[in-house]
């Protein structure tokens, strides 16, 4: 039976619910931009952990969810750097800017959950923030990474689950936040919503 609906088109999302055993099927999110503007534009200022709330809210309220009786999860990972969104690079160049402004610096991973159950109007959410520090790599290790393409579509430039990249690591938090969605906090969204809507 299918405990959630995931609003999500992250392949990372969807491997850590099937990794944690959460039965999901996969809807289309809400728009994650109220502009349209595509996830390269980063024109949406304010606080990093609060974009991350209102984005998860937008793809889970915004979501195509069929009847409704299920509950739809919608999800936000944002990099904060000084109380900077670092967004997703659009190409190469880009993607080696974000990880020399992150190099040598701790840097915060805010990600947002919001869980809606839309027969009901019911919704909850929690987000869940890390800290990761980046060494300064060499320049091989940063051309290795950079050329490995791992980058691609990930907020701040980076995954620390990359297997190209060796100078990033888990200071604070849990390493599934920083990946992309927190465990944790979607059992206890879940247990919420049972307990809220029976």
């Amino acid at each position: 039976m299918v405990e959630l609906l995931l609003a999500s088109t992250s392949p990372r999302r969807r491997e850590l619910l099937t990794a944690a055993g959460i039965a999901f099927a996969l809807c289309e999110p809400g728009p994650e931009y109220l502009d349209g503007a595509g996830d390269h534009t980063h024109r949406e200022t304010g606080a990093p952990r609060e974009l991350a709330r209102v984005r998860a809210r937008r793809k889970a309220l915004g979501a195509v969810a069929g009847t409704g009786r299920v509950p739809v999860l919608g999800v936000d990972t944002v990099v904060d750097l000084d109380g900077v969104e670092l967004g997703k690079p659009a190409d190469r160049a880009e993607a080696e800017r974000l990880q020399r402004r992150l190099a040598g610096r701790v840097h915060l991973v805010h990600t947002a959950h919001v869980l809606v159950l839309p027969a009901t109007g019911w919704s909850a959410e929690a987000v869940a923030s890390a800290s990761v520090r980046c060494r300064v790599p060499s320049e091989r290790e940063l051309s290795a990474y950079l050329d490995s393409g791992e980058w691609r579509g990930k907020a701040g430039a980076y995954g620390l689950q990359d297997g190209a990249q060796t100078f990033l690591s888990l200071l604070e938090g849990s390493f599934d936040t920083v990946v992309g969605l927190h465990v944790a906090a979607v059992e206890r969204l879940l247990l919420a919503c049972r307990t809220a809507c029976g």
